[in-house]
């Protein structure tokens, strides 16, 4: 299949009756089919060309999961219209600034609130002609709903029902199909253009590795408009599986309930379930609470495939009460986890396959549609990616753009028909990533074994540089200090400094259950009591050391310590949970330059 509309009309159509979405959104019980699913998305089509919208047309999509974001989002698509999609909560700034340069025709909103935001700016969007919301009923004026744009799609199928037949026809694999700007790690959005083909050919090589089936049930979290969330939505659905929407404040409670048998998540989500075991373990006492934390240390060391014949053996003993029950909290079915869209933390890896949760590694980026390698069930080591998927070639360059022996860290390089066609309106930065060969460069540090797989060791634009020359990579030194049971996010600092210093969040109850909370002394947001900066200074020095395999000049010289965590909501992270240093270093500015005087 070379286009949505044929995945569409010759494999989603046959599921018929069989419920896809028993959720129309994260808590709303209301079951789809994919008879339904296809039949609405042909109406939205429709309704989008009554509207006057033509292939290549761009379409913004400022929305949240829900059944109607994939309505629209495959509506778009379906007859050549290219779709351009971001949450909601976007600021006003980077909302306005992807609609123009996008040139946007029309776009989809999640709500009266994000209409009157784009409306407010209708001045600075020059090419805007309609406003639709995902709603049911409006009242901002000049608003088309949902439902009044399906309306148009019914009306214009009853006066001509070979219309979409024949726009779909005219669509073809290279046409574009989206353009998904960059995640907001950097100061400024990229549009990354990626073809029906490009999209198409990711979900069929990762799907012969992953290989979800029409048994499968998928627990779904991620924003909907990030490429990792919606290739593996469309992964789903291609295979005539079931999705069933979440959030973020559910994913416990919805594991428990759902028992997914597949469940994909960002790194963060992993740390999270990882943090709620362990500091479950901390806090308990008597012989339950040492049983846990045994559990724990002889799972990390089978996990990590370095366990002695003693630790082998009381894992065994373990098994089938304790690291059972470690295992339950993502639910009794689960045969295929993935972590993707960030670093995922050693020990976490770790611990969680020595639990027994199948917990895959993949690597990609939005400019790979996203996936480019990714563990086999079969070889599922910690620590490394794994293999690129099939179609694919990865290898390591120096800073010429030379390729480098397996097991040197260079620079990687990946080549495939993910490969996105460049960046939207932007020839400049195109030409600084992809090569005339089609070669694209991920900016991302990181090694290929021996065997073909890939490990990563950091991101280029994050390697800080110290006055004396040093390069230091912050995300390993940030995944050590994160294995400690008080440390709930870190950020590294140092560019240009003679030393590195560092911002911890901690696990606040765990904290307080070894300091009592009268000797914290909190001033502004930060925690200066002299008793807790000795329990983190211990910590730091125990995690990064000669002895844990840093240098001299990974050394933590300073730190601070904050009382309020790094959230999507003060825009300290991105939607799927990756901290945004640029912000970080701004927000903190003050308190970072005091940890280098």
């Amino acid at each position: 299949m070379d286009t949505f509309s044929q995945l569409l009309d010759a494999q989603v159509r046959g599921h018929g009756e069989r419920v896809f979405l028993p959720r129309r959104r994260a808590r709303v019980v209301e079951p789809v089919t994919f008879r339904r699913l296809v039949a609405d998305v042909e109406l939205v089509a429709l309704g989008l060309v009554s509207l006057g919208i033509k292939h290549g047309d761009r379409i913004g999509l400022l929305a949240e999961n829900r059944y109607e974001w994939l309505l629209a989002d495959l509506g778009a698509i379906y007859f050549g219209a290219v779709d351009v999609p971001r949450g909601s909560d976007t600021s006003p700034i980077e909302m306005v600034f992807i609609l123009r340069h996008s040139g946007a025709r029309a776009t989809f909103v999640e709500d009266d609130q994000t209409a009157t935001l784009v409306l407010e700016k209708k001045t600075e969007l020059p090419e805007l002609r309609h406003v639709i919301t995902l709603s049911d009923s409006t009242k901002v004026k000049g608003v088309i709903t949902m439902p009044d744009l399906m309306s148009r799609g019914r009306h214009l199928l009853s006066i001509d029902k070979t219309r979409l037949r024949m726009l779909s026809s005219a669509v073809r694999s290279d046409d574009l199909m989206t353009i998904v700007y960059t995640s907001g790690t950097t100061a400024d959005p990229k549009g990354v253009m990626l073809t029906h083909g490009n999209v198409l050919s990711n979900m069929r090589n990762v799907n012969a590795v992953l290989q979800i089936s029409s048994s499968d049930n998928c627990l779904s979290v991620l924003p909907a408009w990030h490429m990792y969330e919606r290739m593996l939505d469309y992964v789903v659905l291609a295979a005539g599986g079931q999705l069933v929407y979440t959030d973020r404040r559910h994913i416990k409670e919805d594991l428990q309930q759902v028992a997914p048998t597949t469940f994909a998540a960002v790194p963060r989500i992993w740390e999270t379930i990882y943090d709620g075991i362990t500091s479950h373990a901390h806090k308990l006492g008597g012989v339950k609470g040492k049983l846990l934390r045994m559990a724990l240390r002889v799972s990390r060391a089978v996990g990590s495939g370095r366990a002695t014949l003693m630790q082998r053996l009381c894992h065994r003993m373990l098994r089938d009460n304790v690291i059972k029950k470690l295992r339950s909290i993502t639910g009794s079915r689960l045969r295929l986890a993935v972590s993707g869209g960030g670093a995922l933390p050693l020990h976490v890896d770790e611990t969680l396959l020595g639990i027994g949760i199948p917990l895959l590694n993949g690597y990609g980026l939005t400019e790979t549609s996203p996936v480019a390698a990714v563990r086999l069930p079969n070889a599922n080591a910690p620590g490394m990616i794994g293999p690129p998927i099939p179609e694919t070639e990865i290898e390591a360059r120096d800073l010429a753009g030379v390729r480098i022996a397996n097991g040197q860290t260079g620079v990687l390089w990946i080549r495939g028909p993910q490969v996105m066609r460049g960046y939207y309106d932007n020839p400049k930065k195109t030409a600084e990533v992809l090569d005339e060969d089609g070669w694209f460069n991920s900016g991302d540090l990181g090694q290929i074994d021996a065997r073909g797989n890939v490990w990563i060791t950091g991101r280029a634009k994050d390697t800080i540089v110290l006055a004396n020359g040093e390069n230091v990579e912050p995300v390993p030194i940030e995944a050590a200090i994160k294995q400690s049971p008080f440390v709930e996010q870190v950020v590294c600092f140092g560019q240009d400094q003679k030393t590195v210093a560092v911002l911890i969040v901690p696990i606040l109850d765990l904290l307080e259950q070894h300091i009592s909370k009268n000797l914290w002394d909190v001033r502004d947001g930060v925690i200066c009591g002299r008793a807790v900066r000795d329990l983190l200074r211990i910590e730091l020095d125990r995690l990064v050391c000669r002895e844990t395999g840093f240098r001299p000049c990974d050394h933590i010289a300073n730190f601070c310590v904050l009382t309020e965590p790094l959230t999507i909501e003060n825009g300290l992270m991105t939607q799927t949970l990756k901290i945004r240093r640029h912000k970080v270093q701004q927000h903190y500015q003050r308190i970072i330059a005091a940890l280098f005087h």
